[in-house]
């Protein structure tokens, strides 16, 4: 039985080894369930959509289908 993992943001954040951080290392099914767990507007959820962005997704396109 797994043990539930609860992401903050720092983790989210941290960099690697290699100097790449995990929010860009994560796949987009993983991202949806950290960001549907948490509150609107809280930090993660903010760094979520702002990385979707970046890739040059709609955040609700992609959680949606990553749901």
């Amino acid at each position: 039985m797994k043990t539930a993992k609860a992401e903050t943001y720092e983790w989210l954040m941290t960099q690697g080894r290699d100097g790449v951080r995990r929010i860009e290392k994560l796949g987009w099914k993983r991202l949806a369930r950290i960001y549907y767990a948490n509150r609107p507007n809280s930090p993660i959820r903010k760094a979520i959509n702002a990385e979707c962005r970046r890739l040059g997704y709609t955040p609700r396109v992609i959680l949606g289908l990553n749901a």
